[in-house]
C-alpha cells in the first residue's frame, strides 16, 4: 500500500489563472481536480513544488490586491464549503457594531476565540470555532 504524501502549499503571489501560471488542470470522473501538465519555464515549474498528477485539495486566496466588491462576491459564492477565515481586528467598522456586544451568535452556535494554535503558543490569527 502506497504511503500518502503530506499536503503542501505553494504560494503564487501574482496568480492570473492556471494558464498564465503554467498549469493545465483537469477534473476526474470522480470530481477530484488534478494537475494534468506543468509547462516548462512557468512560475509553477520554477517553484519546483508542483508536479503532474498532483491533486489540488484546497486553495488559499489572499485579498491583498482584490477590490472589496471582488472579495464580497467571492465569499458569497462559497456556499456549503469548508472555509477558514483569517481575521484581524483593526477597530470594527461593520454596520451595527457595538463594543458592548458579547459572543457572536450564528446558526451554528456561539463562535468564540481560541488563543492557541495547534502548534502551541499564541497567534495573532483568530480562529472561530462553533461550540455546540
Amino acid at each position: 500500500m502506497a504511503e500518502e504524501e503530506e499536503t503542501r502549499e505553494v504560494l503564487f503571489p501574482d496568480w492570473q489563472g492556471p494558464d498564465k501560471t503554467g498549469l493545465t488542470i483537469e477534473q476526474s470522473s470522480g470530481g477530484e481536480i488534478f494537475v494534468k501538465e506543468v509547462k516548462g519555464e512557468s512560475p509553477a515549474a520554477r517553484s519546483g513544488k508542483v508536479h503532474e498528477g498532483d491533486q489540488i485539495v484546497g486553495a488559499t486566496v489572499y485579498f491583498d490586491n482584490m477590490s472589496p466588491e471582488e472579495t464580497a462576491e467571492l465569499l458569497k459564492t462559497l456556499n456549503r464549503h469548508k472555509v477558514g477565515l483569517k481575521l484581524q481586528n483593526k477597530g470594527d467598522k461593520s454596520p451595527g457594531y457595538s463594543p458592548l456586544s458579547t459572543p457572536c451568535r450564528s446558526p451554528l452556535g456561539t463562535l468564540t476565540w481560541e488563543g492557541k494554535t495547534r502548534f502551541g503558543g499564541s497567534s495573532p490569527d483568530i480562529v472561530l470555532v462553533s461550540k455546540e
